[in-house]
């Protein structure tokens, strides 16, 4: 462990920078305009689509109502237009109608309309709360094969609300409504298989769970399939793969698929290295505060790939992430404090950040917090207090 502490300190930040790649010589105004018109064509761009959405949910509760003069007893249309009325799409929010309008459904058999109005009864939403209807409703709707009841009523079982608890049934009804298709049962019994909480751990199971679910449109399942080809988990590491699942995440909108999908194009992991269409992605992660979305902007701004460089900005970024638990983050900024980059030079912060990231599972922790024990009265100023907090190891 004698060797030069920085050959371990900034692994993540050179696999940013392939060998032979020069960065962008672009000033800090030819960029801000640039990113302001592109803001400006996106936003142009957002507002038409958004105005069309609006125009096409207008024409269709106007056919949801015709339906209804038609045939008064049209089920099919009575839940179309109280979804519309709870949700504010093409007409003006209303609650009371939107139950209204599911208890009619629900007088008339429709196991969709015994469902939502069980989940208002749940919720306390335009109605005042009654667990035990929820759960009255909740079971009719089950007992038609609703896949969205048999959800809720393994939630009402596991919690005990309206019946009494049991979490057994709670997961017998959770696994009914997965196999009918229930992309929420589905996410849950993949996560609880995942950490073996109520089923047997077996990464293998969890992950065929997370693909009907990912598969069925998810973008959280989709995001996290994506994170365990990325890893290997249960399914073969495949970086082709978890490219192409973080990619359709992102464009359901999945703030952890921006995050996998702008590191696979900044790293050329799966894809062809994109550092411009990259810089996208890990920015709209960063606004939503994802970790590994500040971690990846730490990396933008330190090596100067589509942004000005800065290394205290760097810094701030990797810091926000660390603090949120994400290893590569504490493991940078560890680094930078060792050796004094974009903040003044901190022995004891290094070690501190070092040994949390040891805490969490890290690889590379461990032999770095060695390596500062055996190195400490050369690291630190002769002034300095004593040597760093012991890790109890």
């Amino acid at each position: 462990m004698r060797r030069a502490a920085p050959i371990l300190l900034f692994i993540a930040f050179l696999s940013a920078c392939p060998c032979g790649e020069p960065f962008a010589a672009e000033s800090r105004k030819a960029i801000q305009e640039r990113a302001r018109r592109e803001q400006a064509r996106a936003k142009a761009k957002a507002d038409a689509e958004a105005e069309a959405a609006k125009a096409k949910e207008r024409r269709e509760v106007r056919g949801f109502q015709e339906a209804l003069r038609k045939n008064p007893d049209d089920v099919v249309a009575m839940v179309r237009l109280a979804d519309a009325c709870a949700s504010g799409r093409g007409i003006a929010k209303d609650d009371a109608e939107a139950v209204r309008l599911y208890r009619a459904a629900a007088e008339r058999g429709s196991a969709e309309g015994r469902y939502h109005l069980a989940s208002r009864y749940a919720s306390g939403r335009g109605v005042e709360q009654d667990f035990a209807e929820a759960a009255r409703l909740c079971r009719l709707a089950a007992d038609q094969g609703y896949p969205p009841a048999e959800s809720l009523l393994g939630y009402l079982y596991e919690r005990g609300m309206g019946v009494p608890r049991n979490e057994v049934e709670g997961l017998a009804w959770y696994v009914r409504a997965a196999n009918g298709g229930d992309v929420a049962a589905q996410k849950l019994i993949a996560w609880r298989i995942l950490e073996g909480r109520g089923f047997a751990k077996d990464p293998a199971v969890a992950a065929a769970w997370y693909r009907l679910a990912a598969e069925a449109g998810e973008a959280d399942a989709q995001a996290q399939l994506a994170a365990m080809y990325r890893g290997g988990i249960g399914v073969p590491r495949d970086e082709g793969e978890a490219a192409r699942w973080y990619l359709r995440a992102a464009q359901g909108g999945n703030a952890a698929g921006f995050a996998g999908y702008g590191r696979a194009l900044l790293y050329g992991h799966g894809v062809e290295p994109d550092a411009e269409a990259a810089a996208k992605w890990i920015r709209m992660a960063s606004e939503r505060e994802v970790p590994e979305g500040e971690f990846l902007m730490g990396v933008l701004y330190l090596h100067g790939r589509t942004v000005p460089r800065d290394e205290g900005e760097a810094f701030s970024r990797f810091r926000r992430s660390a603090e949120e638990g994400y290893l590569e983050a504490q493991l940078q900024l560890a680094g930078m404090y060792l050796q004094g980059i974009g903040v003044t030079k901190n022995v004891d912060a290094a070690f501190d950040w070092y040994l949390r990231a040891a805490e969490g599972g890290s690889a590379e922790a461990p032999a770095m917090l060695g390596w500062m024990r055996e190195h400490i009265e050369s690291l630190r100023p002769a002034t300095s207090p004593a040597g760093p907090r012991s890790s109890g190891g």
